[in-house]
């Protein structure tokens, strides 16, 4: 399976020594990958409004008109899942990473063999999440990973797609989702609600509680096979 990597820093020599370090490890890897570079995170953003099947960046920090933070964020309204991996030059930036879940940061000079073990973090993360389904949302297409889904809700024209980070209202069934979501990770404990196995905290008779303590109902008639995948889930089929 092919890698898309992108490099978005405003310096050329930069680019040309991150591009040639992702050339070494993917051949000593036997890694097929594809890299593309962006000298402005307004060029990476335009790019990548269009195409999200991009899977790792790597990302300067400081760069004129908007900085790196700054794309994360914009990113992250609609992309849990792509790998960033900053290059800064200063480390006063790592508290603002976890904001926007970035896989880790780099500071300059950046060394070969650091570069290579995040490359080959990502390329692990990415194996974790293949599951995914693809909707239209906030007027543009959006990959979303199957395990960040907590639940969803259905509605009158549509449902709303909760994650771990974001919503997504969604102009599809909840019968037509149910059939593309992993039957091993979700649950329809209700005609209006699917939920993922993975955060459910507790499950009642009336109603199923959430890692965020949030609750949803539940169908007394399906309460014991629910349950049961509950169970399941948690002793026998977990990865």
């Amino acid at each position: 399976m092919q890698k898309k990597i992108a490099i978005c820093d405003d310096e050329e020599l930069q680019i040309e020594l991150l591009s040639k370090f992702v050339v070494d490890w993917a051949k000593k890897s036997s890694k097929d990958i594809e890299i593309s570079s962006y000298k402005s995170a307004e060029s990476f953003y335009f790019q990548w409004s269009n195409d999200k099947s991009f899977d790792i960046l790597l990302l300067d920090i400081q760069m004129p008109g908007e900085n790196g933070i700054e794309l994360a964020k914009r990113i992250r309204k609609s992309d849990e899942n792509l790998s960033i991996i900053f290059i800064t030059g200063l480390s006063d930036y790592m508290d603002q990473g976890y904001d926007v879940s970035a896989l880790h940061y780099l500071i300059k000079p950046v060394k070969e063999y650091k570069l290579y073990a995040c490359l080959d973090k990502a390329c692990r993360k990415i194996i974790r999440q293949q599951k995914f389904i693809m909707a239209y949302a906030n007027s543009m297409n959006i990959r979303i990973m199957q395990e960040n889904i907590v639940y969803v809700e259905a509605f009158a024209h549509g449902v709303l797609i909760q994650t771990t980070k974001n919503s997504y209202e969604v102009n599809r069934s909840i019968g037509k989702l149910e059939k593309e979501l992993d039957c091993t990770m979700f649950v329809r404990c209700h005609r209006s609600y699917l939920a993922s196995l993975k955060y459910i905290s507790k499950i009642g008779k009336s109603g199923i509680t959430l890692d965020s303590n949030k609750i949803i109902p539940v169908s007394r008639r399906i309460y014991n096979d629910i349950n049961k995948a509950f169970i399941t889930y948690y002793r026998g089929n977990k990865s």
